[in-house]
């Protein structure tokens, strides 16, 4: 999702904010959904028990990255202690029995939007997120007006303070770049959020090139990653002029003003600048084939660092859907593309060319994405993604397509732990690390249902399909958050999580 001058979302303003959270709290306070996906319960949170000092979790499927076994965790406090086979709990401790599922490590989605803006603060985006198995996300720190970077930080700290569950971290973003951006570079790596947002949708983004290649030298030499978002803000101009020429601005015509040959010329340009500089650069939310091809073009003709990563609505939906009466429900950025480009990305899954699953998540309501005033230069883009992006990547790849269980568990948490700096304290069950472990059940089959979404959303793009493979609890530094269709963590026990700098 983009803030860019081509198409600029429409906010829905403090009062909208303050009715979402009003719907939300009367929609869970409902006394169960037993009827909803998974038996989640409506309750929005309850206040989390005390943890007991030691919790064994017995004879589950441990899978990791690199390969899975039949192992029992102890875990005490907020780590795992030990991993391995016919482990003795200790006097007083908690034993949840595993038989016949899969411990995988909690998921990692590191491109969220849970702002005021969106239908989710942070509490109801973790709700979300740890109902789908994820416990950390990544959001953003935006310096607006005269908002510096650092403020802006600090001010999202103390969100996650009072509302986060699960575990965040922050990319910082402003525009356009400059010496100070460039020698922010360094606080960021200092503060330990080693990350940095930049749209190549803005039109004026060929202008700043120049400044933009010294802040990602910066970039490089502090260990911070620059995400990017792929579209040319020229390109993304010119096709909406035509339209407008030609009378066509409704959301129907939404792909024609974002054509796949935008998001090819912003590739090359940031492979480019990837190649050029040495830079480690994160492609977000890639849609097309012919960019995919580019990025393999790019890494193959040298050993870059450039990191590619797609959202669900990408490998599940297509154009098609944009044709039909409630088009505006699908509207993302870039938009959805034909079934070649949906099959090219899931190959791009299966070889291990695209490296991490994340969601954009940027919800909405549906009254609010309806809205006919809505318009190609007008519009709301995103959709919510946190509860269902991996139990439906679980049941379509692992089930569906054999994906190897080692591929899932590095395309939603091992592989982003590591490009973001969090590894090995996240994205692995491993003694040491954080215990933050999703309990899966592998032969769960549910549908899925917008009643049942702890997201603020009142609508699923995926409503109505079938899917086998839930996470049944979630663990996230040693406290159960999740479990038995409950929400049981408490808003403020998230934690901002400090990383370490990118590194080869």
């Amino acid at each position: 999702m983009a803030v860019d001058d081509t198409a600029r979302p429409v906010r829905g303003g403090a009062s909208l904010a303050l009715d979402l959270r009003a719907m939300a709290t009367r929609r869970h306070a409902l006394s169960s959904l037993a009827a909803g996906a998974f038996g989640l319960a409506a309750t929005r949170f309850t206040t989390a028990a005390a943890q007991p000092a030691e919790l064994l979790i017995r004879r589950g499927c441990v899978v990791n990255a690199d390969g899975e076994r039949d192992a029992d965790v102890r875990i005490i406090g907020e780590t795992i202690a030990e991993v391995g086979a016919n482990l003795r709990p200790a006097p007083g401790a908690r034993i949840i029995e595993a038989s016949g599922r899969l411990l995988l490590p909690g998921g990692i989605d590191p491109h969220t939007h849970l702002h005021p803006s969106f239908a989710d603060d942070l509490t109801s985006g973790s709700m979300a997120a740890i109902a789908g198995g994820i416990t950390t996300v990544g959001t953003f720190a935006n310096a607006v007006a005269k908002v510096t970077i650092t403020d802006a930080i600090e001010r999202m700290t103390a969100r996650i303070r009072s509302e986060a569950i699960a575990d965040v971290i922050l990319h910082a973003a402003t525009w356009p770049p400059s010496a100070e951006t460039a020698a922010a570079m360094t606080t960021l790596a200092a503060i330990g959020q080693p990350s940095f947002k930049v749209f190549l949708t803005r039109q004026d983004a060929g202008a700043h090139i120049a400044s933009l290649i010294t802040q990602l030298e910066h970039a490089r030499n502090a260990g911070v990653v620059t995400l990017m978002h792929c579209e040319d803000g020229a390109l993304l101009a010119a096709a909406v002029k035509r339209l407008e020429s030609e009378g066509r601005t409704s959301l129907r015509d939404y792909g024609a003003s974002r054509p796949v040959h935008a998001e090819v010329a912003a590739t090359q340009q940031a492979a480019s600048l990837c190649e050029s500089t040495g830079a480690p650069i994160y492609l977000v939310h890639l849609s097309s084939a012919r960019a995919l091809a580019v990025c393999r073009a790019a890494r193959a003709a040298s050993k870059l660092p450039l990191f590619i990563e797609t959202r669900p609505m990408y490998l599940h939906l297509t154009s098609e859907k944009m044709r039909g009466p409630d088009a505006p429900l699908y509207v993302g950025q870039p938009p959805l593309r034909e079934e070649s480009d949906r099959t090219a990305l899931w190959q791009g899954m299966q070889d291990g060319a695209i490296d991490v699953l994340a969601t954009d998540h940027a919800p909405w309501t549906r009254a609010q994405k309806m809205d006919p005033a809505l318009t190609i230069t007008r519009l709301r883009p995103g959709v919510s993604d946190l509860q269902f992006m991996l139990p439906m990547y679980f049941s379509e790849g692992v089930q569906g397509r054999r994906l190897p269980l080692t591929r899932f568990v590095a395309q939603t948490s091992t592989t982003a732990a590591r490009i973001f700096g969090l590894y090995p304290r996240k994205g692995v069950i491993q003694a040491g690390s954080d215990a933050d472990i999703a309990i899966w059940d592998p032969n769960r089959s549910e549908v899925v249902r917008a009643e049942a979404d702890h997201s603020n959303a009142d609508y699923s793009v995926y409503e109505g399909w079938k899917v086998k493979g839930w996470p049944v609890t979630t663990i996230r530094r040693g406290e159960v958050v999740f479990d038995a269709g409950k929400i049981v963590g408490a808003a403020g026990t998230g934690q901002l999580i400090k990383r370490q700098p990118w590194r080869a």
